[in-house]
């Protein structure tokens, strides 16, 4: 893959810049205990039918929404996610910022799956907002990263050459969905599988400006 020549860099936020851990304790620990305690259930029935809720929509729209999840498990999720004691879980990568500096030569783009609420959160702990050109929730043109539509819609609403640009990411279902709307990708992973020839791997973020 030639990436000397990339002008636009798409950046997925969750598992590249911020770390995973927040988002996984807070859907599979938290909300599981709060649910209990709100039904008095016990913990293991809590567990059962929140899990079972978010498996039955994980990779759609509704997953990411927190007025969806606020309204199917009667709790304040936004409340919830605003916590001081769930706020501290929300982790940088290494790097990130750094490595960020590093590029402002690109064009950056944040694009997430994240519902808006959520990343205004998230945003609101970690400022990264000055390095981005624009930042983009999925969840407002109405498709997920998953969704091949998204990408066709995402190029004509950046107006940008996707043989020209690399998506960053560490979800396989949303490289794939990318690739074949013509965008190339960088994936994140410490995994030793081989990859097709239009994925370029790397283990953390910050040796994504060593590769440009």
């Amino acid at each position: 893959m030639q990436l000397k020549d990339i002008e636009h860099i798409l950046i997925d936020m969750d598992g590249v810049l911020l770390d995973t851990k927040y988002d996984n304790y807070f859907w599979q620990e938290y909300i599981p205990l709060v649910y209990a305690k709100k039904n008095k259930i016990s913990l293991e029935q809590a567990i059962q039918i929140t899990h079972s809720l978010f498996h039955y929509k994980k990779n759609t729209k509704d997953w990411y929404d927190l007025d969806y999840w606020t309204n199917i498990l009667d709790i304040d999720i936004t409340k919830e996610k605003k916590k001081k004691e769930i706020m501290d879980k929300i982790k940088l990568k290494k790097d990130v910022v750094s490595t960020l500096e590093k590029l402002k030569n690109k064009k950056l783009y944040l694009v997430t799956n994240a519902h808006k609420k959520t990343l205004d959160i998230k945003l609101s702990k970690f400022t990264l907002n000055e390095y981005f050109d624009e930042i983009i929730c999925s969840h407002e043109f109405k498709y997920v990263k998953e969704d091949i539509q998204f990408w066709y819609i995402l190029r004509q609403y950046l107006n940008i050459n996707y043989q020209k640009s690399i998506l960053v990411e560490d979800t396989m279902e949303n490289i794939n969905s990318a690739y074949h709307a013509g965008l190339k990708s960088i994936y994140i992973s410490n995994t030793n599988c081989k990859y097709p020839g239009h994925i370029y791997k790397i283990k953390d973020f910050s040796e994504l400006s060593s590769c440009l």
